[in-house]
Order: structure tokens, then C-alpha cells, then sequence
């Protein structure tokens, strides 16, 4: 698979192999890009939409090594406990940082061959 080329991550869009994205995103293992089913998690309320264990299942689609969590420009995505644990017991690492950090983590990791997800969240 050919890793996906993003470019020009700003506050709530994002640039994907040249398409642009204006709202949270997952990239499945196979290059799949699919907006984040956020509507899963909107049941565990909170000022902001939690990655909950419903809608993580997208992303460990197709068995991923790492999973890469982009938390948002500062880093405010909360990962639910429950959702944690879901990728614990698939024995997938789960790497977690902000956009531009996780950007940059899943080119070095697509570059050497690894096989990776990642949750993209592109506000806050």
C-alpha cells in the first residue's frame, strides 16, 4: 500500500492525497479514509465527543500493529477507559499525540512498512 500523503492540517480540515477533509477522519490499515462515525460515542456526553469503544472498531479494522490517535491540535481528545482496553485486547499499540505530531509518527511508521491506523481529530 502506498501511505497516504496529508498535507495542510489546519483547525478542522485536513488535506489527504489531495482531497480536503472537514471533519474527523479514520485511516483504516488498507488506505481506507472514512469520516469517524463520532455519533457512536455521542451516548458517553461531555463538552467534547469522546473516542469511544463502538466507533474504534473502524480503525482496528484489518488488524493494524499501531494505532495512531490524533488528539487534536492541543491534545484534548479524551479516549475513553472502555476504548482503551478494546485495543489492548486486539494486542494493537496504541500511540497518541497531536495532528501535526501524529502526522509525522505515521510517516515514519508507513515509510518502514508497518501496518497502521489512525483516528484523526482535527478540532480542538
Amino acid at each position: 500500500m502506498t501511505p497516504i500523503k496529508f498535507e495542510d492540517a489546519r483547525f478542522g480540515s485536513i488535506i489527504a492525497n489531495g482531497a480536503r477533509y472537514d471533519h474527523d477522519l479514520i485511516l483504516t490499515v488498507a488506505g481506507e479514509i472514512i469520516a469517524r462515525p463520532k455519533y457512536l460515542s455521542k451516548k458517553y456526553g461531555g463538552p467534547h465527543t469522546v473516542l469511544g469503544p463502538e466507533e474504534i472498531v473502524f480503525a482496528l479494522a484489518g488488524d493494524p500493529e499501531i494505532l495512531l490517535v490524533a488528539t487534536g491540535h492541543s491534545g484534548v481528545l479524551p479516549i475513553l477507559e472502555s476504548t482503551r482496553a478494546v485495543i489492548a485486547e486486539r494486542g494493537v499499540a496504541l500511540e497518541c499525540a497531536t495532528i501535526h505530531r501524529t502526522l509525522a509518527r505515521y510517516d515514519e511508521l508507513a515509510r518502514a512498512g508497518k501496518h497502521v491506523a489512525m483516528v484523526l481529530h482535527l478540532t480542538c
